[in-house]
């Protein structure tokens, strides 16, 4: 059995940005990046939320994140832009750039919003929603440091390069597809490490090249596998180009771990789709609904378990919530009384749940 503590949303957002403002961080980033942390936890990715503040405080402290970004365009054309995000912490300079490219989308139709001098940006989802929520269709890819290594090499060169694409429906959530181009997130293989958890087989490999069940093993000196073998190098390959490449970013060996002493120069891109180019939203959303409905009537293998869709599984989570709550996992809190500790900041109150 493993505990959760469910807090107060707001008290989760109040904590975080009392501790990261003391760093130089303005009211609006601090708040973004909560903001993010918080869509993260709602849902269950606990790799991609709370936990991941005293890592971003670190590098704050190394100079590797900089807390008073001059963000700026370096290209500024009518449908696409291109943004130097200053090293800034990677869901301000995200959140900038996908509202920038869903503002160019409502007038010309698409957006493109390229990002270069960024830092890990959490969850691409939390973009491609802004879109979806805008009744556009959102599109982003990130690069991040290697971890999976090309078919047939010992060596990770290529980062997991999240991509995600989120469209609108008439439902209560929008449907959402994010996913990492490596067999899992690096973050659950860390996670099974703190733990002293093995993993399991076809996830990652040691530095001899060999099938590892140890997730020490696959972070010291092995790599993570690619969905699908070469075709998932092949897509987080080309996600490389687009992200890194495109944008002037740093690619393959040139940008740092996320918890390593190292600037990143992390690229984004970012699309946004009006459908009402296409055709009316409403009509759009039906026949999105038409294709669910296909979905969810196909036979089950097991009557018992739902045929689900993409992002589902997050979205039932935090519709489950009651309102104005999270629910963290047992880790976050312990980073949460540790961060109370140190800062000298309010800890959020609590009630205790079993899973």
């Amino acid at each position: 059995m493993e505990k959760e503590y469910i807090v107060s949303s707001s008290d989760y957002i109040s904590m975080g940005m009392e501790v990261i403002r003391q760093y130089g961080v303005s009211k609006e980033h601090a708040g973004i990046l909560m903001d993010n942390f918080l869509d993260c936890d709602k849902k269950g990715i606990f790799t991609h939320g709370f936990v991941r503040l005293p890592t971003y405080i670190m590098q704050i402290k190394r100079g590797n994140i900089n807390p008073q970004p001059k963000i700026n365009k370096i290209k500024d054309d009518s449908i696409v832009k291109l943004i130097d995000g200053d090293h800034a912490l990677g869901a301000v300079a995200g959140h900038y750039a996908m509202q920038e490219a869903i503002k160019i989308s409502s007038e010309y139709g698409v957006g493109v919003v390229g990002v270069r001098n960024s830092t890990h940006f959490g969850t691409a989802a939390y973009y491609t929603e802004m879109a979806s929520q805008n009744n556009q269709i959102g599109i982003t890819f990130t690069n991040a440091s290697p971890g999976i290594a090309p078919t047939g090499s010992l060596k990770p060169l290529l980062g997991n390069n999240p991509w995600s694409i989120s469209v609108p429906t008439n439902f209560a959530y929008p449907v959402t597809m994010d996913i990492a181009n490596s067999i899992v997130a690096r973050g659950k293989i860390r996670v099974a490490n703190s733990k002293g958890e093995s993993i399991p087989l076809g996830w990652a490999i040691n530095k001899f090249g060999e099938s590892t069940t140890d997730p020490k093993e696959a972070l010291d000196g092995g790599a993570i596998l690619p969905i699908g073998d070469y075709k998932g190098y092949g897509i987080t390959f080309m996600i490389e180009i687009l992200t890194g490449v495109l944008t002037g970013s740093g690619f393959g060996n040139q940008n740092a771990g996320v918890a390593e002493d190292g600037k990143r120069n992390n690229g984004h891109l970012f699309l946004s789709l009006n459908v009402e180019k296409f055709m009316e939203i409403a009509h759009f959303k039906q026949r999105v609904g038409d294709l669910v409905h296909m979905v969810k009537s196909l036979p089950k293998i097991d009557e018992n378990k739902d045929i689900l869709l993409p992002g589902e599984i997050e979205w039932q989570r935090k519709l489950e919530l009651e309102e104005g709550t999270v629910k963290v996992s047992e880790q976050i809190y312990d980073v949460m009384v540790d961060l109370s500790n140190e800062y000298e900041v309010k800890i959020p109150a609590s009630q205790v749940v079993t899973t």
